[in-house]
């Protein structure tokens, strides 16, 4: 049996043929749209361009967001456009698959737990570094959902006070000062204060300091810029 299982983050939508021993067997990728019936769209393609040149039974959907318990609904996603969505259902009918949600970091700590360095650990944590920051916490094997379903999110623990605003509606959270997007914010802020160090990034922060992404910074250091470094 085939699945595919599709990785939604704020930056790109990535689908993975996936066999039944864990090993990917063919993957696609685009950029993240915005708008839900962009994104959705986007989801569509990402799967239907995998499925054409497999037989696929099932779609997985891991999601950077709040998931409700049955996993059918988006209840909040910090960096995509999904509210009270209830996507599994609209995917489903679309593609003509079932389809299944899960928080990202729950989907990669559950595929750690069967295939990779947690095979065989009764209690585990995964802390995945992307975009954001996402966390699971496995116990006696299983996910550790909490009280309301989305536990333990520790992306979104408040680590400086009265610190950088986050899109989950707090500030000074963690994933804002260790994570793709806070590269990009703690860049913009030294070109500010120091517009003088860097060789690359400032010329392009001087047109759209969005412009500045984590990416774009990490290849600007490998390119020696000081202040990327």
């Amino acid at each position: 049996m085939l699945t595919v299982g599709v990785d939604i983050g704020g930056t790109s939508v990535r689908a993975g043929v996936v066999d039944g021993r864990g090993s990917v067997l063919d993957t696609s990728r685009a950029p993240t749209p915005a708008g839900e019936r962009a994104l959705e769209d986007a989801i569509v393609a990402a799967v239907e361009e995998v499925a054409d040149r497999h037989a696929v039974n099932a779609v997985g959907l891991a999601v950077a967001g709040f998931i409700a318990s049955d996993r059918r609904t988006v209840r909040f996603a910090p960096h995509l456009a999904w509210r009270q969505a209830d996507v599994a259902d609209r995917m489903s009918d679309r593609l003509g698959m079932p389809v299944v949600l899960e928080h990202d970091a729950n989907a990669a700590a559950l595929a750690e737990h069967r295939f990779g360095a947690a095979r065989g650990a009764k209690t585990a944590v995964l802390v995945a570094i992307g975009t954001g920051i996402g966390a699971a916490l496995l116990l006696n094997g299983e996910v550790f959902r909490g009280a309301y379903g989305v536990a333990p999110e520790l992306g979104h623990l408040r680590v400086v006070p009265d610190g950088r605003p986050c899109p989950c509606g707090k500030n000074g959270c963690w994933e804002r000062y260790c994570s793709g997007t806070a590269l990009s914010a703690t860049a913009v802020e030294l070109l500010a204060k120091h517009p003088g160090v860097s060789t690359v990034l400032a010329r392009e922060a001087a047109g759209d300091s969005r412009a500045v992404t984590g990416r774009r910074v990490a290849g600007a250091a490998r390119d020696g810029d000081p202040l990327a470094k």
